[in-house]
């Protein structure tokens, strides 16, 4: 008997395998994509910014202008680290970290309604724009700082006092962005199903090996 639910074991990881590499290459496809999206929308969101706090802009000297559209294009050209540095993490991907009793609409989007845990890491990311508003006064806070601020671009941490940049209005991922989560989707809730099964056997093969060793003795 205990033959017969390895053989299933395997057959099942043979069917999981699959599934897993094609997910990590829908995560690698989506943080590219996520990278294109953010150097685009730091400098789209900076112009934004700059027509509806006008004032500041005005109040500006040419040097210090000439100095915030520097650290903009700097932000740009980091693009790519901030990014993987947010999304490249096991604990956001299923596939790199499987475990029982996860929720099957995890990776779900309805309308604009992304994944919850890929939307904040992406927020997190688009957060450091915040450091550059506050830092040249568009009432902006990325920072703890809550004095008289407008908007606060950060988030505080569940298991600590400190707190990261996140941005935290309305946001539209492009459609490539959403069609791989879909993509990503489609494998996660096979491969959800196919672990459960998995880890099914695994548990009932160590209950016969228990009661088998219990009557030899």
């Amino acid at each position: 008997m205990s033959d017969e639910i390895d053989i299933l074991i395997q057959r099942k990881e043979a069917e999981l395998l699959p599934l897993c590499l094609r997910m990590e290459e829908f995560k690698i496809e989506f943080i590219k994509e996520t990278v294109d999206f953010a150097s685009k929308w730091y400098k789209e969101t900076a112009k934004e910014y700059v027509t509806k706090y006008p004032e500041v802009i005005l109040s500006m000297s040419e040097e210090k202008m000439a100095k915030m559209k520097t650290k903009i294009n700097e932000l740009v050209g980091d693009s790519e680290k901030i990014v993987k540095d947010k999304l490249d993490n096991p604990e956001l991907w299923w596939h790199q970290k499987p475990y029982l009793h996860v929720s099957i609409d995890q990776y779900t989007q309805i309308a604009d309604k992304y994944p919850e845990i890929l939307d904040r890491a992406v927020r997190h990311a688009l957060g450091y724009l915040g450091i550059i508003l506050e830092a040249f006064r568009f009432h902006v806070t990325a920072s703890s700082n809550t004095g008289s601020y407008d908007e606060f671009w950060f988030e505080r941490q569940t298991d600590s006092n400190q707190t990261i940049p996140c941005y935290p209005h309305l946001l539209k991922w492009t459609s490539d962005m959403q069609e791989t989560i879909d993509e990503y989707n489609t494998r996660f809730k096979l491969a959800v199903t196919l672990y459960n099964e998995i880890e099914k056997l695994k548990e009932q093969k160590k209950k016969q090996q228990a009661i088998s060793r219990w009557e030899s003795t």
